[in-house]
């Protein structure tokens, strides 16, 4: 039920990186040979990196087992293995032991280092991890690496996805032109309160590891924290950058600005491909909130009303209910002057400096709740700092994706 996806153009090729994917059957034994559910990223030389993750506390191996590379080896990871159909989550002490197993058994089919290998894992949480079918699998994404395989890596982290998500972008510095190239997968359990469900990123712009880490979080917080579908944050939410700059001979970049620009906007495209992915979604609906003290109040006032099962249902129903939506943002936490906010939903002002417009007629506001896309335009009065979150509506096909998830 995706809403207008985009047409997307082939993915670009990055310089130093190869791509391989294989069906495992991870998420059961009969699913393999129907789908791709093992991806292989591998960089041919030390890529500096960066990652940032979920919040949530129940936080999976292939986590923490990230932040300990990165932490050791920022400035020379050789790749990254990532499975879906399983989380490899919840499970206990385990996890801690599937998640290195995952990577040794990633090393020895690229003769690559374990050491300096990234994992990720998504699916059910809960369930044993099928480790012995995974390996099986394994010498076949090593065989199948190539640079022109992001289409398919994309294709195989999906989950209940109904279509693949990647971005590409070309971009030129001091005179060089480099290459940005994401993949991401999501459609439920998304609330992010770090980065995204999953996402992998790689270039050949020369940016060190103390580069990118600063700069991933300020864009993961202008894209991936700005989306919310469900209001449940994932346990396995990982956001990896990788550059191959450096190690393939290119001087550093000491002025970083364009490239930022470029991947948030990259990242923003991602982000968005997954609302529009939505479980259950059948509207996209912008939120832009201006007139905040703070680019954080902004955000938070947009992921409030985002987040609301009354608003989101009201969505849903095409009911133009902006009473929901004042609520929400008084329950955003952000002070308030309620008499200071102006309401919009496209052209229609509903409420200007709080109070409802005299010209405001329902008709007119069912009107534009009835479209497929829309945005909602919420001015504070309080502030010059703005921010845009995205989100859908909530139906009965979310329930149902949900209650039938493991069956």
């Amino acid at each position: 039920m995706a809403v207008n996806p985009p047409q997307l153009s082939p993915p670009l090729t990055v310089p130093g990186f190869r791509v391989g994917t294989a069906s495992c059957g991870v998420k059961s034994p009969e699913s393999r040979g129907r789908r791709q559910d093992l991806t292989l990223i591998s960089c041919t030389v030390g890529a500096c990196s960066a990652g940032v993750f979920t919040q949530n506390r129940f936080r999976a191996a292939c986590v923490r087992h990230g932040e300990e590379t990165l932490a050791a080896h920022a400035d020379s990871i050789r790749g990254i293995v990532a499975n879906s159909g399983n989380a490899n989550a919840g499970v206990g002490e385990m996890e801690r032991i599937w998640s290195q197993q995952l990577i040794d058994s990633a090393a020895q089919a690229t003769g690559m280092d374990a050491a300096y290998l990234l994992s990720a894992s998504t699916g059910v949480i809960g369930t044993p991890f099928p480790i012995d079918r995974i390996r099986e699998g394994m010498q076949d994404a090593a065989e199948s690496l190539t640079p022109d395989n992001w289409e398919a890596a994309a294709n195989a982290i999906r989950t209940t996805d109904t279509f693949a998500k990647w971005a590409s972008a070309k971009i030129e510095l001091n005179g060089e032109t480099y290459t940005i190239t994401g993949i991401a997968k999501g459609s439920g359990m998304i609330h992010p309160n770090m980065a995204t469900m999953l996402a992998f990123v790689a270039t050949d712009a020369p940016l060190t590891a103390a580069q990118l880490a600063p700069m991933l979080k300020r864009v993961a917080g202008r894209s991936f924290n700005c989306i919310s579908v469900d209001g449940d944050t994932s346990t396995n939410d990982t956001l990896y950058l990788l550059s191959s700059g450096i190690g393939l001979g290119h001087a550093e970049l000491t002025d970083s600005t364009l490239f930022e620009q470029a991947l948030t906007e990259l990242c923003m495209d991602l982000a968005q491909l997954i609302v529009r992915d939505g479980e259950g979604v059948s509207k996209f609906v912008t939120i832009e909130v201006s007139g905040a003290v703070s680019e954080s109040d902004a955000r938070s006032v947009g992921r409030a009303i985002a987040v609301s099962p009354l608003v989101k249902t009201a969505f849903a129903g095409s009911d133009a209910n902006w009473g929901r939506i004042l609520s929400a943002i008084g329950n955003s936490g952000v002070p308030i002057d309620t008499g200071s906010i102006t309401l919009k939903a496209d052209a229609i002002t509903m409420l200007e400096n709080g109070n409802l417009h005299p010209d405001y007629r329902d008709k007119e506001g069912m009107a534009v709740f009835a479209k497929d896309e829309f945005t909602l335009y919420v001015d504070l009065g309080a502030g010059e700092m703005s921010s845009t979150v995205w989100t859908g509506d909530l139906t009965h096909e979310y329930i149902t994706i949900n209650a039938e998830y493991r069956t």
